[in-house]
Order: C-alpha cells, then sequence, then structure tokens
C-alpha cells in the first residue's frame, strides 16, 4: 500500500502541532488512551525521533508535567520483548506471560510517550503485537503505563522516496498522519538551542540544499540533519587539537559522502578571511566581508558567540555586535537578530539596545 497524500510537515511544526494538539485533547478531558496514534513517515535522517523527544520537552515546558519517552526499535526487537516468556504458574496448571520491562511506569513521570520507530520494516509477528500495543495500549496481559501517548514512525523504501507499508487501508485508518520533510528553518532554530557547531549552521545557511541530499544510487553517506548533528560533534571534539579541517577529512566524509565533505572543507576556508569576532564585539574591528559566504559564516560565528555567554553577554558586547551587523544587507542581517530572538531571554536584552530598536522599527522584524 503506497502512502502519498499525507501532508508534509516540518519537524519544527510538527512538534508544535502534535504537542498543541495532546495537551488540548487532554484539557478537553479525552484521556491518553482514547487520543488517536500518530504515524510519522519520513526520509531517514531528517529528525523524526529527534522531534518526538521536542514534543517531551515542549509539553513539559508548557504543561509542567513530567513526561518520559520510551524509544522502542521493533527492527531489533523479538516478540518476547513485546509480549513477554511464557512460563507456567506456580501450580504448573496455566502459562503466565513474564512481563516486559517496557511496561513499568518510572517514579516521578506523570505521562509517557512511546515511540514505535520502523515500525514498516519490523518482522511482521513483532509488527502484529506492536499494532496491538499501539492501537489498544495492552499486549495480552500486559499493559502500557496510565497516561501513555503513543507515536510511530516509518522510513520510505530504500532508494525511492514511495511508502509502502504492509499494514491494511483500515488499520492505518486508526491513525494521524504526518509526511516529515527536511525544513532548514526548523533545523537552524533546533540547532541554535542545541549549540550545533557555528560553521555546520554557517554553511548550511549558505546552501541549504545540503542539508538533505540522499542519493537515489547505492552511496551509503550522503547528508541528513541526523549526520549534520554528527559533524558538529566532531567539529567540537577537535576543535582544539586540529589545526586543518583537512585533518578530519575522513571522519566528515564518513557522515557526509567525499563530495559533499570536500565542499564543506573548502566553504570552510573562508574562516582564514573573516574578521576577528572578538574585535567585533569590543567595537574596534573595521573591516566589513564582502562575499556572501563569509558574511553567512561570520554571522554563525557570531550567534555562537552569543549563544555560549547566553544572558551573562555584557550590553556593551551585544551592543557593538549589533552595529557592526546592522551594517549588513538587510536579508543577512535580519538572519543575525532572527537567531538572536530565539535564545532563551535575549528578547529582552535586544530591548535594551537602541540601536536593535530602530533597526527592528525600519525593517519591520
Amino acid at each position: 500500500m503506497a502512502i502519498i497524500n499525507a501532508p508534509a510537515i516540518s519537524t519544527g511544526k510538527l512538534v508544535k502541532t502534535v504537542s498543541n494538539y495532546y495537551m488540548r485533547m487532554r484539557e478537553t478531558g479525552i484521556s491518553c488512551q482514547d487520543i488517536r496514534p500518530i504515524m510519522l513517515f519520513g526520509p531517514t535522517g531528517v529528525g523524526k525521533s529527534a522531534a518526538v523527544e521536542e514534543i517531551a520537552e515542549f509539553m513539559e515546558k508548557e504543561s509542567g508535567k513530567k513526561i518520559k519517552v520510551v524509544d522502542i526499535r521493533l527492527t531489533s526487537c523479538t516478540i518476547t520483548d513485546l509480549i513477554g516468556i511464557p512460563s507456567p504458574d506456580k501450580d504448573r496448571t496455566k502459562t503466565i506471560w513474564l512481563k516486559p520491562e517496557i511496561y513499568e511506569a518510572e517514579e516521578g513521570y506523570d505521562e509517557y510517550i512511546y515511540f514505535f520507530d520502523e515500525i514498516d520494516k519490523a518482522n511482521p509477528s513483532v509488527q502484529a503485537a506492536a499494532l496491538q500495543l499501539i492501537l489498544d495500549r495492552k499486549a495480552w496481559t500486559h499493559h502500557f503505563p496510565e497516561n501513555t501517548y503513543v507515536i510511530a514512525a516509518a522510513n520510505p523504501a530504500r532508494n525511492t522516496k514511495k511508502y509502502e507499508t504492509r499494514m491494511s487501508p483500515e488499520l492505518m485508518n486508526r491513525f494521524k498522519h504526518f509526511n516529515v520533510q527536511p525544513d532548514y528553518e526548523s533545523f537552524r532554530i533546533w540547532g541554535i538551542g542545541q549549540k550545533i557547531h557555528y560553521a555546520v549552521l554557517g554553511y548550511l545557511s549558505y546552501d541549504q540544499s545540503k542539508l538533505y541530499a540522499a542519493s537515489e544510487s547505492e552511496d551509503v553517506a550522503f547528508p541528513t540533519p541526523r549526520a549534520w548533528k554528527s559533524v558538529s560533534d566532531t567539529l567540537n571534539a577537535f576543535e582544539d587539537v586540529c589545526k586543518d579541517i583537512r585533518e578530519i577529512h575522513f571522519d566528515l566524509a564518513g557522515e557526509l559522502g567525499t563530495g559533499v565533505a570536500l565542499e564543506f572543507e573548502s566553504w570552510f576556508a573562508v574562516y582564514s578571511h573573516m574578521p576577528v569576532i572578538k574585535n567585533i564585539v569590543e567595537g574596534t574591528e573595521t573591516i566589513y566581508p564582502k562575499t556572501m559566504d563569509v558574511m553567512h559564516a561570520l554571522i554563525a560565528s557570531l550567534t555562537a558567540y552569543v549563544v555560549s555567554k547566553g544572558d551573562k553577554i555584557r550590553p556593551e558586547e551585544l551592543r557593538n555586535a549589533i552595529i557592526y551587523v546592522s551594517r549588513f544587507p538587510v536579508d543577512f542581517a535580519t538572519l543575525f537578530f532572527k537567531n538572536l530572538l530565539e535564545i532563551d531571554g535575549m528578547n529582552l536584552l535586544l530591548m535594551k539596545v537602541p540601536e536593535y530598536v530602530a533597526w527592528a522599527k525600519k525593517n519591520r522584524i
């Protein structure tokens, strides 16, 4: 059965849509048991798993409830992982099923999200047990903890953009469906909060097409949001010991593929032509970049500096950075200020900088 009409949605929009759906349903008195399970279709590495974690974080922040995500990778499960192991009772007259640990409620949590990943690729017997869990919140005599939401996920078939599933139309109709697609804006907002390396954010703002570029060939390494997160971790790990990015070429190529890795390394070289961040925040820098690639790199680097300081940034540093970037073309300055507005508490600090207030009023940001 091909899936062709699920609405496309970015990960950022998905988080807010699902979170608000769950909270609104609960506010109107509907139990978790009666809230429809959700199915996420989306290409590998797009961020479905991360989005589920963000849904829990968003709901915790908005509702004040403690929420636990239970991540179940169905391709690595056997049926006993879901329904337990048969064992005779003490009289040896009946069969009882030992309860798997996934059903145990943990002290301190108010609600749960059970996430069944790769449901379309699971063994048929595992899939059947999982589907009973998803629809009934129980398998045989085992029940999920009270107040449990259920989300499942599936990927397109290998080397194709088509989604195929062995589940029947009647069963698929039990789900609320979303087609999760790569989106740079969602990745940018998420990346700022996660302190993704400034070079990754700078490069992707320069060439957004490289956020997700899965190949239709047999390539095993290609750029995805998941791969870029790993690239960020690698850059952070080697930053103090690596003098030339080419020293970690094989690490990057193993994540992104050789072609994209070489492009990223070449782009990274623009940092040698970039004004010094320390001079900018101290108000002594007089040189301004003239090319788009350097401007993207500089905005990403300045954003990373402000993120690292948070609300402890000195007012004069913030003001100097704003004055400097305000002289950039409007679209580049707008990107910088949008980045700053994604940082918790920064909005209040920005409103105390006259130069920002004047620029925002003039350009209606």
